[in-house]
């Protein structure tokens, strides 16, 4: 029979185990290191980082980059965790992109992918790419790890939002044009705050003499003190337009007649004292279309033909003066 009496064990035995099993997490411990220094060695200068994430406790690792550096927070300013991270998220953009993640932990998604803005210490924001996907389940198969990459991509958003904003805007005068105006008016009829609208079709009297007389630098010129007029003597809710040539257009979320006629009056008014340009007086007249409208369905283009035809009714019947279609 084997004697189950307690067994004297010498120390050097013991330690051995030990010993080894210190050294082998000595030696992991450098390679991860390395392995770290590696991949920040070669992110380095190229603005991309990478990012791991601890499911159950949400706690956020970045390679290479202090947490929330990228908005301007110094180390330990702000906590390493997902909650720090939505809550710098842009207001905006929060609810896509917790979906966009949500989506991919429960396996609806095979990755997460988000571009959104996250909110700089000092107010302004940050244009970020970001992707990832889990990489590590647990005994129960749920997420466990997650590891992905960001970038910067605030130059290159920038960049895309002002060709867009140039795609939208006349050239001279800065105001919308006829395209940006009609998505002005889907936005209109689609807010849930639409009680009605309406369009004021404007075209400048005789200014095509000012062009013949004066060229077309000043009659540019000239052009441009209006839409200036036209910003100062309209509310921030309007939405004004220049088609081209001489022709302005100014987007109302109002249907109400008696202040539209009060507006279109007041722009009246406004031009009756003469442009000065390098000297020179140029008296400019008003021919306004007025279209109002209050259905949903509504089209534009409708809107837009009815707002001219009464512009032109202004015309022939002595200029600079308001007619409703």
């Amino acid at each position: 029979m084997t004697n189950n009496k307690n067994i004297d064990i010498p120390d050097s035995l013991l330690n051995k185990p030990l010993e080894k099993l210190k050294q082998e997490n000595k030696r992991l411990k450098f390679a991860n290191k390395l392995l770290e220094d590696k991949l920040s060695a070669a992110l380095d200068n190229t603005g991309l980082y990478v990012w791991e994430q601890h499911i159950p406790t949400g706690n956020l690792k970045i390679y290479g980059q202090t947490f929330g550096s990228m908005c301007g927070y110094k180390l330990n300013e702000l906590e390493a965790t997902v909650k720090s991270w939505e809550n710098n998220l842009h207001p905006d953009d929060k609810e896509p992109v917790l979906a966009s993640l949500m989506n991919h932990l429960s396996g609806k998604s095979l990755s997460y992918e988000a571009v959104y803005r996250m909110v700089h210490k000092d107010g302004s924001h940050r244009w970020i790419s970001d992707r990832g996907r889990v990489i590590e389940l647990d005994a129960q198969q749920k997420p466990l790890r997650m590891m992905g990459t960001h970038i910067d991509v605030t130059a290159e958003k920038q960049y895309e939002l002002s060709l867009t904003e140039h795609a939208n805007l006349d050239p001279l005068t800065n105001l919308l044009n006829k395209k940006a105006l009609k998505q002005a008016f889907k936005n209109l009829v689609a807010s849930i705050y639409y009680q009605g609208g309406a369009f004021l079709f404007i075209d400048l009297d005789d200014f095509k003499k000012i062009n013949d007389d004066f060229g077309h630098q000043i009659g540019d010129r000239v052009l441009s003190s209006v839409a200036q007029k036209l910003k100062i003597y309209s509310s921030r809710t309007t939405s004004i337009s220049r088609f081209g040539g001489d022709e302005f257009g100014i987007l109302c979320d109002s249907s109400d007649k008696d202040s539209l006629m009060q507006f279109s009056q007041t722009l009246l008014n406004a031009f009756s004292k003469p442009i000065i340009i390098e000297n020179e007086s140029f008296n400019i007249g008003l021919s306004i279309g007025v279209c109002y409208f209050t259905e949903r369905d509504e089209h534009f283009d409708n809107v837009f033909d009815h707002a001219d035809q009464a512009m032109y009714r202004v015309k022939k019947n002595g200029k600079n003066s308001i007619e409703f279609w």
